[in-house]
């Protein structure tokens, strides 16, 4: 299981504040030049530091790297979590689930970049980025099909996957693909809609 190794945590205000700006000075760069690109030299002037000071909280460029894909990570699925609270039923939890992870991605529009470019940087860490995902989501749509929300002769793990792919790709279209227009909270409502769409009636129509 991947932890927050290889970093100290600061202990004081300003030591927080430090760490904060290391952290948004590497996403920043890590999406703007790549990870191999920036160096720590990069980041350190970016975040108005010194080297030295870098190394007092993060033991490489690479543990820098994780402590952004795993932060992602946890802020997704709490995110999630939280708006979902509030659904009746599997649908409503799908729905909620799509809109918080719709809006995560808006507000923090470098996520994108970092977390696909683990798959080359760190492919460990995109294998259980994912993984670990999909294995949380697989728990909610099991019990979604045994008290009959869904239909029983469906792989749970598969749907995770299936409905993991259409919030990722539609989430592209929606912060990504968009010839830098920032998505509105009507937009991402509609969005929210139109994938609800796929997924409570499918796309064929019954002959």
């Amino acid at each position: 299981m991947f932890r927050y190794d290889n970093i100290k945590q600061p202990k004081t205000r300003k030591g927080r504040e430090t760490f904060e700006r290391i952290v948004r000075a590497g996403e920043k760069l890590f999406h703007l030049l790549t990870y191999p690109v920036a160096s720590i030299t990069d980041i350190a002037r970016e975040a108005k530091i010194g080297i030295g000071t870098f190394y007092l909280y993060f033991e490489s460029k690479q543990s820098l790297f994780r402590y952004l894909v795993l932060s992602y990570h946890h802020e997704i699925r709490r995110d999630i979590a939280e708006l979902a609270r509030d659904g009746k039923n599997r649908q409503e939890v799908e729905r909620l689930g799509f809109k918080a992870f719709f809006r995560y991605i808006f507000k923090n529009p470098y996520a994108y970049t970092i977390i696909w470019q683990s798959l080359v940087v760190d492919k460990e860490l995109f294998n259980y980025y994912y993984t670990t995902f999909a294995d949380k989501y697989r728990i909610g749509i099991q019990k979604a099909i045994d008290d009959g929300e869904i239909y029983p002769d469906m792989s749970a793990i598969d749907i995770a996957y299936a409905l993991m792919g259409i919030t990722n790709f539609v989430g592209l279209k929606l912060s990504v693909f968009n010839d830098g227009i920032k998505p509105t909270a009507k937009d991402i409502d509609k969005t929210v809609d139109e994938a609800m769409k796929l997924v409570s009636h499918g796309i064929f129509i019954k002959k």
